[in-house]
């Protein structure tokens, strides 16, 4: 079995068809079926069952399937290293969400980046489930994510500190007069929340279920800047972190009850090669 074989047999299983397969790898179908035929002899299993939408895979197929994954990531991983090291590249990939990347990044440019004019930085911002898939598949060095558990097994991590989730309004709304909100103050308000991959979303909503309180979800957003701009000008409220909101004057913020804080920490594969430069990243936010 060689990569291309594999990367062949990988497509063909998630997309379930072989003409879609084709499309995508922009391969012709007797050359993708002909590579499933060779795996097959090779291995002397079956790997697709046929039917009338296209195929499916077998149980032998599923194995594959669930190993070839993992066999790509490192392929790619890989050549990506050699590469850089060919090229004498010093490159760190960083995945960040949207709130954190505004209190931290900055410093980050500062302290470490500008220190080191020869490093490139590469900054992907998304939700917590979306930074950890990209990180899973090397797409990203290391993340930036905020968690109110231990970090799986397969993770290393350097806690940097911990966060209130505060509830963010305009001056002139009226629960810019409560001294703390609960989750029965929010019934019937429009909220502004990030999008369900973030992990912040998901604490919330674990929030309003606690007081039996269904949220009335207003519109969900990636953008930070988005958020604010919504909150400040109209009637609806949204939740930020209390070291976002703290200093600015269009925006008032409210602690809730049952407070809600998240540790932030930065993540990395145990299993995922350790460049140079990660290595001075990890030391630099260690320092921080």
């Amino acid at each position: 079995m060689d990569l291309i074989q594999l990367k062949y047999f990988m497509a063909v299983a998630e997309y379930g068809n072989i003409s879609l397969a084709s499309e995508y790898l922009n391969v012709s179908q007797p050359t993708l079926s002909s590579a499933i035929k060779e795996l097959e002899k090779e291995f002397g299993v079956t790997l697709f069952k046929r039917h009338h939408r296209g195929v499916a895979l077998t149980e032998e197929g599923e194995i594959l399937f669930k190993r070839g994954g993992e066999l790509l990531i490192k392929a790619e991983e890989t050549v990506n290293i050699m590469h850089d090291l060919g090229k004498k590249r010093k490159s760190l990939k960083l995945g960040v969400p949207p709130m954190i990347a505004s209190l931290i990044l900055p410093k980050i440019f500062e302290g470490f980046f500008e220190k080191n004019p020869d490093i490139l930085p590469a900054i992907r911002e998304g939700g917590g489930e979306e930074l950890f898939a990209k990180l899973s598949e090397g797409s990203v060095d290391m993340i930036f994510v905020p968690h109110n558990r231990p970090v799986e097994s397969g993770y290393s991590s350097i806690e940097l500190n911990q966060m209130e989730t505060v509830l963010c309004m305009s001056r002139e709304n009226t629960l810019s007069k409560e001294k703390i909100i609960e989750a029965s103050l929010l019934k019937d308000r429009e909220l502004v929340l990030f999008n369900n991959s973030f992990f912040q979303t998901a604490e919330i909503k674990k929030w309003f279920a606690n007081d039996g309180v269904t949220p009335n979800i207003f519109l969900q957003t990636e953008q930070l800047s988005t958020l604010f701009a919504i909150v400040s000008t109209t009637n609806s409220v949204g939740f930020a972190f209390k070291e976002l909101v703290k200093e600015r004057e269009d925006i008032v913020y409210k602690s809730l009850s049952p407070g809600l804080f998240s540790r932030v920490s930065l993540v990395w594969r145990k299993e995922s090669y350790m460049s140079d430069t990660m290595k001075k990243f990890r030391e630099f936010i260690k320092e921080m």
